[in-house]
Protein backbone atom coordinates (compact mmCIF):
# COMPACT_ATOMS: atom_id res chain seq x y z
CA UNK A 1 0.00 0.00 0.00
CA UNK A 2 2.75 2.27 1.11
CA UNK A 3 4.22 1.86 -2.34
CA UNK A 4 1.70 3.00 -4.25
CA UNK A 5 1.17 6.19 -2.15
CA UNK A 6 4.96 6.68 -3.06
CA UNK A 7 4.48 6.38 -7.22
CA UNK A 8 1.18 8.18 -6.78
CA UNK A 9 3.28 11.04 -4.52
CA UNK A 10 6.08 11.06 -7.27
CA UNK A 11 3.93 11.34 -10.02
CA UNK A 12 2.58 14.42 -8.36
CA UNK A 13 5.34 16.25 -7.28
CA UNK A 14 6.61 15.33 -11.19
CA UNK A 15 3.60 17.13 -12.43
CA UNK A 16 4.34 20.29 -10.06
CA UNK A 17 7.89 20.54 -11.49
CA UNK A 18 7.04 20.09 -15.13
CA UNK A 19 4.59 22.73 -14.88
CA UNK A 20 6.70 24.93 -13.07
CA UNK A 21 8.97 24.72 -15.60
CA UNK A 22 6.88 25.11 -17.93
CA UNK A 23 6.24 28.72 -16.71
CA UNK A 24 9.40 29.95 -16.12
CA UNK A 25 10.09 29.10 -20.03
CA UNK A 26 7.14 30.68 -21.43
CA UNK A 27 7.92 33.95 -18.92
CA UNK A 28 11.20 34.14 -19.89
CA UNK A 29 10.32 34.02 -24.00
CA UNK A 30 7.92 36.91 -23.07
CA UNK A 31 10.50 39.34 -21.63
CA UNK A 32 12.86 37.88 -24.27
CA UNK A 33 10.43 39.44 -26.80
CA UNK A 34 9.31 42.31 -25.07
CA UNK A 35 12.82 43.54 -24.36
CA UNK A 36 13.82 43.10 -28.19
CA UNK A 37 10.28 44.72 -29.36
CA UNK A 38 9.56 47.24 -26.74
CA UNK A 39 7.06 49.06 -28.85
CA UNK A 40 5.21 46.79 -29.32
CA UNK A 41 1.19 46.27 -28.33
CA UNK A 42 -0.69 43.67 -27.38
CA UNK A 43 -4.80 42.61 -28.36
CA UNK A 44 -6.72 40.47 -25.90
CA UNK A 45 -8.88 37.99 -27.36
CA UNK A 46 -12.08 38.66 -25.74
CA UNK A 47 -13.96 35.29 -25.52
CA UNK A 48 -15.78 33.02 -22.97
CA UNK A 49 -13.95 29.14 -23.39
CA UNK A 50 -15.33 27.89 -20.09
CA UNK A 51 -18.93 28.22 -18.52
CA UNK A 52 -20.62 25.71 -15.91
CA UNK A 53 -23.16 25.25 -18.25
CA UNK A 54 -21.18 24.62 -21.30
CA UNK A 55 -22.47 27.91 -22.95
CA UNK A 56 -18.90 27.79 -24.96
CA UNK A 57 -17.76 30.92 -27.61
CA UNK A 58 -14.62 30.85 -28.45
CA UNK A 59 -12.12 33.56 -30.68
CA UNK A 60 -9.17 32.12 -32.10
CA UNK A 61 -6.64 33.97 -34.35
CA UNK A 62 -5.36 31.47 -36.98
CA UNK A 63 -2.33 33.43 -38.33
CA UNK A 64 -1.02 37.61 -37.93
CA UNK A 65 -0.13 38.88 -40.98
CA UNK A 66 0.25 35.82 -42.65
CA UNK A 67 2.26 33.78 -39.82
CA UNK A 68 0.99 31.60 -37.00
CA UNK A 69 1.63 32.98 -33.85
CA UNK A 70 1.96 32.26 -29.96
CA UNK A 71 -0.38 32.97 -27.97
CA UNK A 72 0.39 34.86 -24.70
CA UNK A 73 -1.39 35.03 -21.46
CA UNK A 74 -1.95 38.60 -20.68
CA UNK A 75 -3.58 38.12 -17.12
CA UNK A 76 -5.64 35.70 -15.07
CA UNK A 77 -7.73 33.82 -17.78
CA UNK A 78 -7.33 36.57 -20.87
CA UNK A 79 -5.31 35.18 -23.83
CA UNK A 80 -3.86 37.14 -26.39
CA UNK A 81 -1.25 38.41 -28.90
CA UNK A 82 1.44 40.84 -29.96
CA UNK A 83 1.08 42.77 -32.59
CA UNK A 84 3.69 45.30 -34.12
CA UNK A 85 3.06 49.05 -34.71
CA UNK A 86 1.12 49.85 -38.19
CA UNK A 87 -1.24 47.36 -40.29
CA UNK A 88 -1.95 44.17 -39.18
CA UNK A 89 -3.82 41.57 -40.86
CA UNK A 90 -5.59 39.16 -38.39
CA UNK A 91 -7.43 35.66 -39.65
CA UNK A 92 -9.72 35.22 -36.92
CA UNK A 93 -12.28 32.34 -36.46
CA UNK A 94 -15.10 32.54 -34.00
CA UNK A 95 -17.03 29.33 -32.42
CA UNK A 96 -19.96 28.44 -30.39
CA UNK A 97 -21.05 25.60 -27.93
CA UNK A 98 -23.58 24.74 -25.89
CA UNK A 99 -25.81 21.70 -25.11
CA UNK A 100 -28.35 20.74 -27.54
CA UNK A 101 -31.66 18.06 -27.08
CA UNK A 102 -31.48 15.89 -29.83
CA UNK A 103 -27.07 15.95 -29.68
CA UNK A 104 -24.85 16.53 -26.75
CA UNK A 105 -23.28 19.43 -28.24
CA UNK A 106 -24.40 21.96 -31.04
CA UNK A 107 -21.30 23.36 -32.10
CA UNK A 108 -21.77 25.98 -34.74
CA UNK A 109 -18.12 27.43 -36.61
CA UNK A 110 -18.04 30.41 -38.36
CA UNK A 111 -15.76 31.05 -41.76
CA UNK A 112 -12.18 32.30 -41.06
CA UNK A 113 -12.39 36.21 -41.62
CA UNK A 114 -8.94 38.00 -42.80
CA UNK A 115 -9.73 41.73 -40.84
CA UNK A 116 -7.09 44.63 -41.04
CA UNK A 117 -6.16 46.98 -38.14
CA UNK A 118 -4.44 49.65 -37.68
CA UNK A 119 -1.65 49.74 -34.24
CA UNK A 120 -0.10 52.06 -32.58
CA UNK A 121 3.04 51.74 -30.48
CA UNK A 122 2.43 50.28 -26.71
CA UNK A 123 -0.94 50.31 -26.69
CA UNK A 124 -3.52 47.65 -25.54
CA UNK A 125 -6.37 46.14 -27.59
CA UNK A 126 -9.39 44.01 -27.30
CA UNK A 127 -10.90 42.13 -30.21
CA UNK A 128 -14.37 40.42 -29.98
CA UNK A 129 -17.15 39.44 -31.92
CA UNK A 130 -20.36 40.65 -32.65
CA UNK A 131 -22.91 38.04 -33.14
CA UNK A 132 -25.80 40.49 -34.83
CA UNK A 133 -23.74 42.16 -36.64
CA UNK A 134 -21.32 38.95 -38.00
CA UNK A 135 -18.46 41.03 -38.10
CA UNK A 136 -15.71 41.37 -35.33
CA UNK A 137 -14.64 44.28 -33.30
CA UNK A 138 -11.39 45.43 -33.01
CA UNK A 139 -10.68 48.36 -30.19
CA UNK A 140 -8.97 49.79 -28.23
CA UNK A 141 -8.08 49.27 -24.63
CA UNK A 142 -7.44 52.27 -21.66
CA UNK A 143 -4.36 50.52 -20.15
CA UNK A 144 -1.13 51.05 -21.70
CA UNK A 145 0.98 48.02 -22.28
CA UNK A 146 4.17 48.37 -19.46
CA UNK A 147 7.71 48.11 -20.89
Amino acid sequence: MSQYILIVGGIIILSLIYQGVGVYIHSMSKKKFESENPDASIVVIKDRPWHPLGFINTLTCLSINGEAKEQIMTGFGQRGHYLMPGTNVLELQYETQRPGILHKWVRTTYDPQKIEVNVEAKKKYAISYDKKQEKFVFEEIAEKVSA
